[in-house]
């Protein structure tokens, strides 16, 4: 993706100075991995509903083979006339220096990479009842806050993906928005790209908005749409 910080700069700048959303969903996921639908699927359900920009955030890690080509291929070849695909992938942050779990080939066939929690480093899980059940959410916020400021810090990294997702969803706890300003200045001074949710952060989505807009931090907007359906277009949601 070409002038992707003057693409999120411009998205910015309309929903600052005109309170106007922006048609895209930059989150979603497809049958590669754990959706349902194919990417020309999710791809069609986007133009019908208005989307002129989309992103194939697809999930992926340092081990993932030949597939993620075939992936990358299969988006190259939909057709952008009315709604423009991207080829990105949402990655783990392995530790606490901010790696992430790509590898270099992958990476350079994306447009954008996306860099989320979803496991703390050396976390155990207890199978029970064939679900995972995560051991212990003893200071979550703290150690999720800690691996989102070292994500901000490695060059690899255009989008945050979902801050705080793991702590809000997994562990039922709503971090202090305190919490989110500090990643939101981190994302800022390292030229990241926060993402607002509405999976994940339905319930302060415009308090997070403007928390990005008062410290001037670039903005993406995801749906975390697994299916079709849950595919959502930010430019009819209203902002004041």
């Amino acid at each position: 993706m070409k002038n992707k910080l003057k693409f999120f700069r411009k998205i910015f700048n309309e929903l600052k100075n005109n309170k106007e959303m922006p048609a895209i969903d930059f989150h979603m996921h497809t049958n590669w991995t754990d959706g349902k639908n194919t990417a020309k699927k999710m791809h069609e359900k986007s133009k019908s509903i208005g989307l002129k920009h989309i992103l194939f955030s697809e999930h992926s890690r340092k081990t993932s083979g030949a597939w993620f080509k075939k992936f990358h291929d299969e988006v190259k070849e939909l057709n952008t006339k009315s709604c423009i695909p991207y080829v990105g992938t949402e990655v783990k942050i392995k530790n606490y220096k901010g790696d992430l779990d790509i590898s270099k080939k992958n990476q350079k066939l994306c447009d954008l990479i996306m860099a989320s929690v979803h496991r703390f480093p050396g976390e155990k899980q207890i199978k029970k009842n064939k679900k995972f059940i995560v051991e212990n959410k003893k200071n979550a916020v703290e150690k999720e806050f800690k691996l989102l400021i070292s994500a901000c810090k490695n060059p690899s990294v255009d989008i945050l993906g979902h801050p705080f997702g793991m702590s809000i969803k997994r562990f039922k706890i709503m971090p202090k928005l305190t919490y989110f300003e500090k990643v939101i200045k981190e994302s800022k001074k390292n030229n990241k790209i926060f993402e607002i949710n509405s999976h994940y952060h339905k319930k302060i989505f415009k308090k997070l908005i403007y928390l990005c807009i008062k410290n001037n931090c670039l903005i993406s907007f995801g749906s975390n749409a697994h299916e079709h359906k849950f595919i959502k277009n930010f430019s009819k949601i209203k902002y004041k």
